[in-house]
């Protein structure tokens, strides 16, 4: 497994099944079918990066997005084939979105994660985020991670 970023790895992001599932996994923004070239565009602004995990073969099997303004970090759209979830790679690229933003100055991580999806929640709870209660919206909850 070897992490790129997304601008150097021309694969198609093509096993989100459907827009439902795109909207799952990263929320409002991506557009439907989900390509690395809309990974391309978001690594263009300021401060933002997003990496991509490809397996020996050269396929996508995961990606995350990570944006700094000043000391503040935003982890965004971390995405997994579902074909490699259950073997740690959510936290392997959690923690990868955590280093990089400690890296880079931040002092704190936040995110926002469709409510009800249960595992990613989960996930992020084991990297030591919590529920700041502050959403702005029903179907959505707020969490931070202090990096000291």
């Amino acid at each position: 497994m070897r992490r790129r970023r997304a601008a150097d790895c021309p694969v198609i992001v093509s096993w989100v099944p459907d827009a439902h599932a795109l909207y799952l996994f990263a929320g409002p923004q991506p557009t439907w079918p989900f390509t690395v070239e809309q990974l391309r565009a978001y690594e263009q602004r300021d401060g933002h990066g997003a990496w991509v995990v490809v397996d020996d073969g050269g396929r996508v099997i995961g990606q995350f997005e990570l944006t700094i303004t000043g000391t503040s970090a935003w982890l965004s759209r971390v995405i997994i084939d579902p074909a490699q979830r259950r073997r740690g790679l959510a936290r392997v690229l959690v923690g990868r979105a955590i280093e990089g933003a400690r890296s880079r100055g931040a002092t704190e991580i936040g995110l926002k994660v469709i409510a009800g999806n249960d595992a990613a929640i989960r996930s992020y709870v084991a990297a030591g985020f919590h529920d700041t209660g502050d959403a702005e919206r029903l179907d959505v909850v707020a969490m931070r991670l202090q990096l000291r």
